[in-house]
């Protein structure tokens, strides 16, 4: 049995269309529209808003490099560590 997709983004999130933006603790706050916050270094999250999020206080932790948060973020908050926002 196969399953096929309406097209073939269908499952895909492309975020190479409208950039990135790397975050950092000096620079510490971004505003935007974000799909993507992926860890880069060792970060922890002390503040964050989004559309849609159940829950989303929950994210006001600490995240090991390599971790990738999928959602609509629109403002972000670190104080330690690097991320890449990816716009959307």
């Amino acid at each position: 049995m196969s399953t096929r997709y309406p097209n073939p983004s269908y499952n895909t999130v492309d975020f190479e269309s409208k950039g990135s933006f790397i975050l950092d603790d000096v620079g510490g706050t971004r505003e935007g529209r974000f799909g993507a916050i992926q860890v880069l270094k060792d970060a922890i999250i002390t503040d964050i808003e989004g559309i849609g999020v159940d829950q989303i206080d929950k994210l006001k932790n600490s995240f090991v490099a390599g971790t990738v948060i999928y959602g609509v973020f629109t403002k972000l908050t670190i104080t330690a560590g690097l991320v890449a926002l990816h716009k959307v």
